[in-house]
């Protein structure tokens, strides 16, 4: 028998886009619903939080999930489906566990001209798996530069929000010495994509690296956890 998304699931990833998305946000949550093989799941962090960060995008508050576990639908679902539908449901698989789902989602995040996608991008550049914020890293550098309103609304997400990217560059240095897939990991002189992408996405904001706001306490565990069952798969 078909398991739907719980309230509590469906209002985690509503909570994920501005209110103004939710209308497609509802038809995204719709192709979830006919996996009744999976038992849609949000990982939560150690402090029981469900939400990774409050963000805001534009002066509306968001908040990504860290992580859900469910596979992506078929191309013939998606495909009677809007085009909103069809990026939010990427957005949302950018938080999947599986590393090769959030390469794919992240992949079509980056011809999306929706303003509301860059946390889910910007998001990457704090976690491990270098192939995804080496894809980042050329989106940022090349695609990006050449699209003036997109660019501005990446530029207003980062200077909205200092304290988040904060706690992903403190994760991307974590994880540069932890992601032993990288084959630079002992070249001290070799910069993680994950470091680039946010030095990058520093020089569109700020004409400069991204500040980095005072933080008290440790990196923050859930990241460091999240190293479990890491690869590409």
């Amino acid at each position: 028998m078909p398991q739907l998304p719980t309230p509590v699931y469906a209002g985690l990833l509503l909570r994920s886009v501005p209110a103004p998305v939710r209308r497609d946000a509802h038809v995204a949550l719709g192709m979830l619903a006919p996996w009744g093989h999976v038992t849609p799941q949000l990982v939560q962090d150690t402090g029981g939080g469900v939400a990774d960060h409050d963000l805001h995008v534009d002066g509306r508050l968001v908040q990504l999930p860290y992580r859900l576990s469910h596979p992506w639908p078929s191309s013939a679902r998606t495909a009677r489906q809007n085009r909103r539908a069809q990026t939010v449901l990427a957005a949302w698989m950018t938080r999947s566990d599986r590393a090769g789902t959030r390469q794919r989602a992240v992949r079509e995040l980056f011809a999306s001209d929706e303003p509301w996608t860059a946390p889910f991008v910007v998001a990457l550049c704090g976690e491990y798996v270098y192939e995804i914020g080496a894809d980042v890293l050329g989106f940022v550098c090349g695609d990006l530069v050449r699209r003036d309103d997109l660019r501005a609304a990446y530029a207003r997400f980062l200077r909205d929000n200092p304290s988040f990217l904060a706690v992903l560059r403190r994760r991307a240095v974590s994880f540069r010495d932890l992601d032993h897939r990288w084959p630079h990991r002992d070249e001290p002189g070799r910069i993680y994509p994950q470091l680039a992408a946010l030095d990058a996405l520093g020089m569109l904001a700020y004409g400069g690296p991204v500040p980095v706001p005072e933080i008290e306490g440790p990196a923050p565990r859930h990241a460091l956890m999240s190293t479990n069952g890491a690869g590409p798969g």
